[in-house]
């Protein structure tokens, strides 16, 4: 016979597994189960206990301003590090860094599992751009759009500012697509 190890497990899950027994109020453990009830094909089965506890990942993110310009630099550089991380606490993001440049803005964050960089690139767009748009004139004048931000975004996967090479190839890439640069 085989030594089983006891876990705690919960009801729902127990009760996926067909083993949930009302008379053990709630608590319930492997080592209940009888075990001419465990098929041969499952003894040798060895379950870990799953965590509920939600986690993080990381991401390293870049903007560039519509209008090459309307540079990053000066007031603008200042009220934008203080909004962005107005922007993370809201969300309950963890801000890393901030790299304002005149070029673009930089910043690495952790985020729930479950928030896409979709969604908090858009929220971060968004609100940055109203803030800069409510604030500074002259920008809101050149730009029609609601939105202070070039289209499409960078995003890579970890806490590691992106290396100066990606960045100038997505600048030109991106100002290619706006029809700013030619090759």
């Amino acid at each position: 016979m085989k030594k089983m190890n006891t876990f705690d497990l919960d009801d729902e899950y127990l009760s996926l597994l067909g083993q949930n027994d009302p008379k053990t109020n709630g608590s319930s453990t492997l080592s209940q189960a009888n075990e001419e009830d465990i098929s041969d094909s499952q003894q040798g089965v060895i379950l870990e206990s799953i965590s509920s506890e939600p986690y993080d990942l990381s991401y390293t993110c870049l903007l560039l301003p519509r209008f090459p310009s309307h540079q990053i630099k000066g007031d603008l550089a200042g009220y934008l590090t203080q909004w962005l991380q107005q922007v993370c606490i809201s969300y309950g993001w963890r801000l890393e860094f901030i790299t304002t440049h005149p070029d673009y803005l930089q910043w690495g964050m952790w985020v729930n599992a479950s928030t896409t960089s979709a969604t908090f690139t858009q929220i971060i767009r968004s609100e940055t751009s109203k803030l800069i748009l409510s604030n500074f004139g002259r920008i809101a004048q050149e730009n029609l759009s609601d939105d202070f931000w070039a289209p499409g975004h960078l995003v890579v996967l970890g806490i590691r500012p992106h290396p100066t090479q990606m960045i100038d190839q997505y600048i030109r890439m991106t100002r290619r697509r706006q029809g700013l640069h030619t090759l």
